[in-house]
């Protein structure tokens, strides 16, 4: 074999070695990118069923939420008593790998932000002046500056109205037009309290003061506080439908010198001596009752070390269960 022949030879193994070296290092890298992706792939599957799971514990809580609802709904004499058990807080039961919490609210107990405005007799809907001021003083009474809530308060009444003309201190659609992000008011009711957040002057700051104390229900109209299932928590609501006639510390004294079974009757409460003081006229007094139309459902979910949260909001009508109005859920950590 001549040198020529012996060197091509060489040359010839040593392209077949390069090239083999190049698909065994093609073949170990798409080996790692496809194990790489199989890790995500279980992990996704593993999340998923963890929030499956979370997701069905959830559930489970909202039908037994509301079956004890509409159970202890057959005597409301009983169910919507000071001390009943439900108004105690969350219960928490034991689940596996986690813990379950669920709490009842009365859902009436807020302030209905759909109650801003009121029917205008042609079809359309216009600010009631009367709750934009009580909506105005129950911001100012849990710390929202005074300049604040009333700009607060016009802009949620020019949001829910009907028409495109802004009030005074409010907004419509040439101020969030001119946003970075352009957007339109609503001019219809809100579906859920977060929507005050999209509001000129609501910040997240102002907003988380006044979240447990405001909602937005599907009616047009301000919700009777039910005065019976009232908590401590609640004074802000009274101080607002007062006027800021009656502070904290009366509020509160007031809720806690109820009787155990609640009062008998509306006309009891409108007897105390310290409201008697106040003359309260036909529109106050409607604002009062002792009946609860609205139910408020809150389920968390800590399982795997992952954190769920459910809301769902039922309403009675009389009938066995509660009809259920809407619901959220979603990971919350």
């Amino acid at each position: 074999m001549s040198g020529r022949s012996v060197d091509l030879s060489h040359r010839e193994s040593g392209a077949s070695l390069v090239s083999a070296l190049l698909l065994v290092a093609v073949m170990a890298s798409m080996a790692m990118i496809l194990a790489g992706e199989l890790r995500v792939s279980l992990r996704r599957s593993a999340n998923m069923e963890v929030r499956d799971q979370a997701y069905w514990y959830a559930i489970g809580a909202r039908e037994y939420a509301s079956g004890l609802i509409g159970a202890a709904m057959d005597d409301p004499s009983t169910a919507l008593r000071p001390d009943a058990a439900w108004l105690r807080g969350a219960r928490e039961f034991p689940i596996e790998r986690g813990m379950l919490s669920g709490r009842v609210r009365d859902g009436n107990n807020c302030f209905n932000i759909n109650g801003l405005v009121v029917d205008d007799g042609q079809g359309g809907r216009a600010a009631d002046a009367i709750q934009q001021r009580r909506f105005e003083r129950l911001m100012t009474a849990v710390g929202v500056p005074a300049t604040d809530a009333g700009r607060i308060a016009a802009e949620a009444g020019d949001w829910i109205d009907s028409d495109v003309r802004p009030m005074a201190g409010g907004a419509e659609d040439e101020i969030y037009t001119r946003r970075p992000t352009p957007y339109r008011s609503g001019n219809t009711l809100m579906a859920e309290r977060e929507e005050l957040l999209a509001l000129a002057s609501m910040t997240p700051a102002l907003y988380r003061r006044i979240e447990p104390l405001v909602c937005a229900r599907p009616v047009a109209a301000p919700l009777p506080l039910n005065i019976n299932t009232m908590t401590a928590d609640d004074w802000p609501l009274l101080v607002a439908l007062f006027d800021g006639e009656l502070g904290r510390v009366a509020v509160e004294g007031l809720l806690l010198a109820r009787p155990a079974s609640g009062f008998a009757t509306v006309e009891a409460f409108w007897a105390l001596e310290a409201i008697q003081a106040l003359d309260p006229d036909a529109t106050l007094r409607e604002a009062i009752g002792l009946e609860t139309r609205y139910f408020s459902v809150e389920v968390d979910v800590l399982h795997d070390g992952q954190t769920y949260h459910l809301d769902a909001l039922y309403e009675w009508t009389g009938s066995p269960l509660p009809t259920r109005l809407n619901q959220r859920y979603g990971h919350v950590t």
